[in-house]
């Protein structure tokens, strides 16, 4: 699956504004900070959004190495509910022709954590105001969620 223009766009825009205004935009905003792992192996490398659950701004964003995340204050949420959404492309060992650079080949890469954790998140977190700003995920793949049987 290629990755896609809209996609590398939306997530360099989230990341650009990230580091914009910062604390002196007005906006009360609080530090965040925790591990994310997938089937109980930390996320080597992805990225974290905390989106307002009204809508709205700040977004705030931060890259996840080791299964470790912080947003510091002057980027971070502001407090409230927020929705989270992770992301972590891994390579799938193919590669096809750069449109860009000719006789070039680019690494095909694949989302590897469900949809329920980014495009349909389900994963929720409330930013308190000067309190403590830790949040752990762990979640899990798809063929690690045990399918209902009937009786």
């Amino acid at each position: 699956m290629r990755i896609t223009f809209a996609r590398t766009l939306a997530v360099t825009v989230v990341f650009a504004m990230a580091g914009c205004g910062g604390a002196s935009d007005g906006i009360n905003r609080e530090p965040v900070s925790g591990e994310v792992t997938l089937d109980g192996q930390p996320i080597s490398q992805g990225e974290i959004t905390f989106v307002p659950a009204g809508g709205g701004e700040p977004v705030a964003a931060a890259i996840i190495e080791n299964g470790r995340y912080t947003v510091e204050r002057a980027n971070g949420p502001s407090p409230g509910p927020q929705r989270i959404n992770v992301w972590s492309k891994k390579p799938t060992g193919k590669k096809f022709p750069s449109d860009v650079e000719p006789g070039t080949f680019i690494e095909e890469t694949r989302e590897s954590i469900p949809d329920r954790y980014n495009l349909k998140s389900e994963l929720k977190a409330e930013v308190k105001e000067g309190g403590d700003n830790r949040f752990d995920f762990t979640l899990q793949s798809e063929k690690s969620v045990p399918k209902s049987t009937r009786r």
